[in-house]
C-alpha cells in the first residue's frame, strides 16, 4: 500500500510542490489549497485520516495547525527556508532591480543565521532588520514592520517568508520579495515525510498485549473464592470485553483475576487510555475492585508479554491510579488519570554506574526513574524526601535508597537545607559523573 501524504498551502506555494512531489511516483501525494488559514480546518476534518502524513507550505499554516491541535507535530512538516533561500531571494531582488540593496527587512528567520551567512560571505557592509516570526495572529503586526520601515528610509526592499505580508506590501507599493522554499528543501521534506509514514506503519503494526490485573479489596481471604467475587469478575470480564471490541482484539483469561488484551500498537490511542482510567475508577468505585493496567509492545508476543510482566512490576509500589507502558526497548512511561507522565529507561545505565550498584541493593530502573524525575521537575539536586515522593514510597525507604546510591558513588552530597527550626538539617544530593 502506497504512502499518502497530503500538501496544504496557497495555490501558487503547492503547485510548486507538486512539481517536485512528480519525482515521488511510488508515493500517492494529494494537493489541497486555501485562501483562507481557517479553510485547513475543513480540509484536515475531511481527510485527516486518509493520508499518513501532511505537508505544510510554509510556517505560517504548519503554526496554524499546530497551535488548533489540529495535528501532531509527527504528522506534519514544513520545508526548511534557511538562510540559503533568503540569500537566493536578495539575488533575485537585485538582479530585477539591477541594483544593490545595503538596506533590507526581514521576518522568520532568526537574526542568528542572518548574522552567520553576512559574515560567512562578508557582507558586513548590508544593514538589516529582522522581526523573527511569532505565530500566525501576528501578521499585521509583522506588515506594519516592513512598512514603517521602508516610510522612515530604514529598508530598501522587504524579504518576507509569509504569502499575506507579501501581497499586502505589494498593495502598498513597498518593494517586496517573496522567500520560496528551494527544490532540495521540498525534496528532502518528502524523504522524511515518506520515512516517518514507512517507520509509523511498522510500529503501529507492532504486537501490543495489554496486562489487567485484579486485585478484590477485602481483608477476607475466604471471600476471594467466593461466588460474590466470580460474580464481581464476570462483570468485569464483560466491561473488556467491550474495551477489547473497540481496539479490535482479544481477550483471554489466564488465571483469577489476570486478563491479557491481544492487540497491535495501531489501536491504542489516547482516547483508549482515558477509556482505561475511566474503568479504573469505575470498577474501583461500584465493585470495590482495584485494577491495575500494564501494556507491552513487542515484535513478538512474548516480547510483549514479557514486557507486560515488567510493567506489573513497576506498579508493585504505586499506590496512584496509574498505567505503565513498557516499550521494545523497555522503555518505560507512567501515566495516571490527572494526565502526569513520567518515561524512564530500565537500560539506560552505562556499563560504568551498573557495575557500581550491582550489588549495592539498588535496581538500574529505579536509578533510571529517580533520574528521570530530577530531568522532569528540573530538580538537578534533591533530597531523601524528594525520592521518597517520586517513587512513592516511604521517608525510611528514601533515605536508605540515597545512602546506598552514595555508597556506590552514584550520588554525592553537595550541601543541607533546614527542613524546620528544631528539626535536623536534611542532606542534598546529586548524580555525579552524568553520561
Amino acid at each position: 500500500m502506497k504512502v499518502r501524504i497530503g500538501v496544504i498551502g496557497p495555490a501558487d506555494s503547492v503547485n510548486q510542490i507538486m512539481t517536485v512531489a512528480k519525482e515521488f511516483s511510488d508515493t500517492s501525494i494529494v494537493p489541497f489549497t486555501y485562501e483562507s488559514l481557517e479553510k485547513i480546518d475543513e480540509i484536515l476534518k475531511n481527510n485527516k485520516n486518509q493520508f499518513d502524513q501532511w505537508f505544510f507550505s510554509g510556517i505560517m499554516n504548519f503554526s496554524y495547525a499546530m497551535e488548533h491541535t489540529l495535528l501532531s507535530m509527527d504528522h506534519a512538516i514544513y520545508p526548511d527556508m534557511n538562510g540559503s533561500a533568503f540569500l537566493g531571494t536578495l539575488l533575485e531582488a537585485q538582479l530585477n532591480e539591477d541594483k544593490v540593496y545595503k538596506k533590507i527587512s526581514i521576518d522568520t528567520i532568526e537574526n542568528e543565521e542572518i548574522d552567520k551567512l553576512l559574515s560567512f560571505y562578508q557582507l558586513h557592509s548590508m544593514i538589516y532588520n529582522n522581526i523573527p516570526f511569532q505565530g500566525y495572529e501576528h501578521n499585521e503586526k509583522q506588515i506594519a514592520f516592513h512598512e514603517e520601515l521602508y516610510e522612515k528610509g530604514k529598508s530598501e526592499v522587504a524579504i518576507t517568508f509569509i504569502r499575506s505580508t507579501y501581497i499586502a506590501l505589494k498593495e502598498k507599493g513597498i518593494p517586496v520579495y517573496r522567500v520560496m522554499p528551494s527544490y532540495l528543501s521540498i525534496e528532502q521534506s518528502f524523504r522524511l515525510l515518506i520515512q516517518r509514514a514507512l517507520s509509523s506503519r511498522y510500529k503501529n503494526a507492532q504486537l501490543a498485549v495489554i496486562g489487567c490485573n485484579v486485585v478484590f479489596n477485602t481483608n477476607e481471604e475466604a471471600m476471594y473464592y467466593s461466588f460474590k467475587m466470580k460474580h464481581k469478575e464476570l462483570e468485569l470480564r464483560k466491561t473488556l470485553l467491550f474495551l477489547t471490541e473497540k481496539i479490535n482484539g482479544s481477550l483471554m483469561q489466564l488465571g483469577d483475576g489476570l486478563f491479557f488484551i491481544f492487540t497491535t500498537r495501531g489501536e491504542i490511542d489516547d482516547q483508549f487510555e482515558v477509556a482505561i482510567f475511566e474503568i479504573m475508577e469505575d470498577v474501583k468505585v461500584q465493585e470495590n475492585i482495584q485494577l491495575t493496567i500494564s501494556i507491552g509492545f513487542g515484535e513478538t508476543v512474548s516480547q510483549a508479554e514479557d514486557h507486560v510482566r515488567l510493567g506489573f512490576h513497576q506498579l508493585e509500589t504505586e499506590k496512584s491510579t496509574s498505567i505503565i507502558i513498557v516499550d521494545e526497548d523497555q522503555s518505560i512511561t507512567k501515566k495516571n488519570a490527572d494526565n502526569e507522565t513520567i518515561a524512564f529507561k530500565t537500560m539506560e545505565l552505562d556499563e560504568e554506574w551498573q557495575e557500581k550498584i550491582r550489588h549495592s541493593g539498588v535496581s538500574p530502573s529505579i536509578v533510571s526513574k529517580i533520574r528521570a524525575y530530577s530531568r522532569k521537575y528540573n530538580r538537578y539536586e534533591f533530597t531523601a524526601s524528594d525520592v521518597a515522593r517520586w517513587l512513592k514510597s516511604t521517608e525510611r525507604n528514601g533515605r536508605r535508597i540515597v545512602s546506598l546510591l552514595e555508597k556506590a558513588a552514584i550520588t554525592e552530597q553537595c550541601g543541607e537545607v533546614q527542613s524546620n527550626v528544631r528539626g535536623r538539617p536534611k542532606k542534598v544530593f546529586r548524580f555525579c559523573a552524568l553520561k
